[in-house]
């Protein structure tokens, strides 16, 4: 039987309110109640549009899958798919948030983390979640809401389930602010990080008070400096930075209350001391907090600098896009902090580690992020004047080759400072290039 023919107008069951409690670019929900039975549903139905109708259906069949507490049910359907019936909620979590504190907040992240687990698992990816498609519903334990993942039009199932595909390679998906940015390149390839990305732009919306710009960083300070860590490492632009699934997400999230009270400088010394002392671990755990407070020169001048060369080698070597923007960051604070009661000959433990991820880079042929680092790395060897640090800091230039050097040779030669101070007469470099910038 055709859809069409199989059709049920929702007035038959229903009696539905004149006016809809809210719209949607392919369908609109209205308030019911049901003529028999006298309950009161939200119906949502599907604008007359075909593609609204395909969206309703992959929604119904998606979440009739999805048996758990914290995935909004349907309760019944439109056997042609053009609209169903679900519990009525009280209030989304952008019309709550200001009655809930951090502690109920991360309640409510943790038991949709364990619901969209349930999803992942069955291969259904939300890929929009936002504030507004997560309800509220009336029987939760003490008289608390019971929030829900709901509206799962854009809900990426497996390819052998897919009758149809609703979205192409450039089409726009997701709620703006809070969609990961690998769905602008290809929605029908998300995966569970996507909805982790999401997951993660909900917690910064709802802990910082500002709606989230897509492409733009958006993390906790002040009173909730602690959920820092957590939100950098959910909403990471790179995948392979970013937390890669649920699981991980609510490991992550445990941690988040640990040391609330604990300054940050502090626990960037502990994990150095840790790390110092062999616990692998705590290299990780100093270098997710040196992401996360980007700004605090004591993390960087103080902890991460202090990190065993051959740590940082190896380190560098596994994850370049991150050592090159931690390098970069270094440099920054070489540069502009102040420097306070630090001995001046220190400077030159910041600039080694800065000056061995250059070297890290170029040896894995990372040019491209060697060039990054490079000039600000001279600009801050410059400024400090360390003797044996600028011998080191040639020893590594002379032993470049045509290709390196041609990817060094533009920041240095810009930098008259530099080049002044690099001059050593006599130089042999490999490089021609090098040795007749730098040489005489």
């Amino acid at each position: 039987m055709a859809a069409d023919e199989a059709s049920v107008e929702p007035n038959k069951h229903y009696r539905l309110d004149p006016r809809p409690r809210g719209r949607g670019s392919f369908s609109e929900v209205v308030r019911a109640v049901h003529r028999s039975e006298g309950t009161e549903v939200a119906l949502k139905r599907a604008k007359a549009i075909p593609e609204a109708r395909n969206r309703i259906k992959r929604e119904i069949d998606a979440q009739k899958e999805l048996a758990h507490p914290n995935i909004m049910p349907i309760l019944d359907h439109d056997p042609g798919y053009r609209w169903y019936a679900m519990p009525l909620a009280e209030k989304t979590l952008y019309e709550a948030r200001e009655e809930l504190e951090e502690e109920d907040f991360a309640s409510i992240l943790s038991d949709l983390a364990d619901a969209l687990d349930v999803a992942h698992r069955q291969k259904l990816i939300h890929r929009d979640i936002s504030p507004s498609n997560i309800l509220g519903l009336p029987g939760g334990s003490s008289g608390r809401l019971r929030w829900v993942v709901a509206d799962w039009g854009m809900v990426r199932v497996s390819p052998d389930l897919a009758s149809r595909a609703l979205t192409r390679p450039g089409q726009r998906m997701g709620t703006p602010g809070f969609d990961a940015p690998e769905l602008d390149v290809d929605p029908s390839q998300a995966t569970e990080a996507v909805d982790v990305y999401s997951l993660g732009r909900v917690a910064a919306w709802f802990l910082t008070g500002h709606d989230p710009r897509s492409g733009v960083r958006l993390l906790p300070d002040g009173e909730l400096l602690h959920w820092r860590p957590f939100v950098r490492a959910c909403t990471e632009q790179d995948l392979d930075q970013r937390v890669p699934n649920m699981p991980a997400l609510r490991g992550l999230l445990k941690q988040v209350f640990d040391h609330r009270d604990d300054p940050v400088p502090e626990r960037a010394s502990r994990l150095l001391e840790g790390l110092l002392l062999g616990d692998d671990e705590s290299l990780a755990g100093l270098i997710s907090l040196a992401q996360s407070f980007r700004e605090d020169a004591t993390i960087f001048l103080d902890c991460l600098a202090q990190i065993p060369s051959t740590r940082v080698r190896s380190w560098a070597s596994a994850e370049p896009d991150q050592a090159a923007s931690l390098a970069l960051a270094m440099a920054t604070h070489l540069l502009r902090s102040p420097w306070e009661d630090r001995d001046i000959s220190y400077a030159a433990t910041p600039l080694t580690f800065t000056l061995t991820i250059l070297r890290s880079l170029v040896e894995a042929r990372h040019l491209g992020l060697a060039q990054d680092v490079v000039g600000p790395y001279c600009d801050a060897d410059t400024h400090w004047a360390q003797g044996s640090q600028r011998s080191r800091t040639l020893e590594w230039l002379a032993d470049l080759d045509e290709t390196a050097a041609a990817s060094i040779y533009p920041e240095l030669a810009r930098r008259p400072a530099a080049l002044e101070y690099y001059s050593e007469p006599g130089w042999r470099p490999r490089s021609a290039a090098l040795r007749s910038l730098l040489g005489s």
